[in-house]
């Protein structure tokens, strides 16, 4: 009974071990929906992420073998374009909390409790991250 117990332990471990494995020192960049300013993401070995849309963002992150949920995000608060402010507050008000995931061929897709989906392409690996 114990060997079970443990199989099964270590399988449930490994499986929410999946989004860390696949994810952590990579960087991504959104490819949809498309917004008028380059949005990146990216995940540290520290369960923190970051990125940049007009301004750089950042939080931490925890992760389940479907989900990953985002802390309240903090953000610098440089002014741009009223067209780039637009789109990154609509981004910042869509991106968080809970949130499924699939990593298929370098792709992440997240999709909000909401129904929203962002869908990222991988365009880095960071060594030191």
């Amino acid at each position: 009974m114990n060997t079970f117990f443990c199989s099964a332990l270590a399988f449930l471990s490994l499986a929410s071990c999946n989004f860390i494995n696949q994810a952590v020192g990579n960087e991504y960049q959104l490819i949809s929906p498309k917004y008028p300013l380059n949005i990146t993401l990216g995940f540290n070995n520290k369960g923190g992420y970051y990125g940049q849309a007009l301004n750089r963002y950042f939080g931490t992150y925890k992760s389940t073998d479907k989900t990953v949920t985002f802390s309240y995000m903090a953000s610098t608060k440089m002014a741009g374009a009223p067209e780039d402010m637009k789109a990154e507050d609509e981004y910042f008000k869509d991106f968080g909390g809970e949130m499924e995931y699939t990593l298929k061929n370098n792709e992440l897709t997240l999709k909000s409790q909401s129904g929203k989906e962002f869908t990222y392409k991988k365009i880095n690996k960071q060594d030191n991250k």
